[in-house]
C-alpha cells in the first residue's frame, strides 16, 4: 500500500466517524426534543386542567349568588305577606266591642268640625306615612 492509499482509508474511516457521531448526535437532539415536548404537553395539560376547575368553581360560585338573591327575594315576599296577614288580624277586631269599651272610657262621637275626611284605596288596609294634620 501506497501512502496515498493510506491517508485516503484513514480519511475514510474518519469520514464514517465523523458521520456516526453526527448521527448520534442528531438521535440524543431528537431524544431531547422530545423530552421537552413532552415536559410542555404535561405543562399545557396541567394548565388547561386549572383553568378548567377554576372556571368550574367560578360558575357554582355565580349559581349559589342567583340562588341566594332567589332566596333573599322569596324571605322579602314572606316577610310582606307576613306583614299583612298581622295587620288583617290586628283590623278584624270586633268594631261593637271596640265602641262599647271607648264609650265605657267616655269616649263620645266627634262634632262637625272635628271630622277630618280621608279617601281610602281599594286595599283593605294602609300604612301610615306621616302624621295627621291637626285642623
Amino acid at each position: 500500500m501506497t501512502e496515498d492509499e493510506i491517508d485516503a482509508y484513514y480519511e475514510r474511516k474518519q469520514e464514517q466517524y465523523l458521520q456516526k457521531y453526527y448521527s448520534i448526535q442528531a438521535r440524543r437532539a431528537i431524544r431531547e426534543d422530545r423530552r421537552h415536548m413532552l415536559w410542555w404537553v404535561c405543562v399545557m395539560t396541567l394548565t388547561v386542567m386549572v383553568c378548567t376547575i377554576f372556571l368550574k368553581l367560578n360558575f357554582q360560585v355565580q349559581q349559589q349568588v342567583v340562588s341566594l338573591a332567589r332566596l333573599q327575594k322569596q324571605i322579602v315576599k314572606l316577610q310582606m305577606d307576613n306583614a299583612d296577614a298581622a295587620k288583617r288580624i290586628d283590623d278584624s277586631m270586633n268594631l261593637r266591642e271596640v265602641q262599647e269599651k271607648a264609650t265605657a272610657l267616655g269616649m263620645v262621637y266627634p262634632k262637625e268640625g272635628n271630622i277630618i275626611y280621608y279617601t281610602v284605596t281599594a286595599d283593605d288596609y294602609m300604612y301610615q306615612s306621616s302624621d295627621i294634620p291637626e285642623y
